[in-house]
């Protein structure tokens, strides 16, 4: 039984994760922000090259988001 038994966690929070029964709960990456810092680090590195900035082998700079814990139905407390 979820989440009498074991509790369940589930990563990237797809749209049907709320939906199910139990819903699930889950970890949220903020995607979108993940894609444009990528986006933005990428145009940096090439901008950098292009003005002799950066060579090839230079460590290329790196970002964090942070992600969220989205609590749903699918966990509950250990059992004792």
């Amino acid at each position: 039984r979820v989440p009498g038994d074991v509790s369940v966690v589930g990563f990237d929070d797809c749209e049907m994760a709320s939906y199910i029964s139990p819903s699930l709960t889950t970890v949220r990456q903020p995607l979108r922000d993940m894609g444009s810092g990528a986006a933005r680090i990428l145009l940096d590195v090439i901008e950098g090259f292009r003005h002799g900035e950066w060579e090839p082998g230079d460590n290329t700079p790196g970002i964090i988001e942070p992600a969220k814990m989205v609590i749903r139905e699918s966990t509950g407390p250990a059992a004792r």
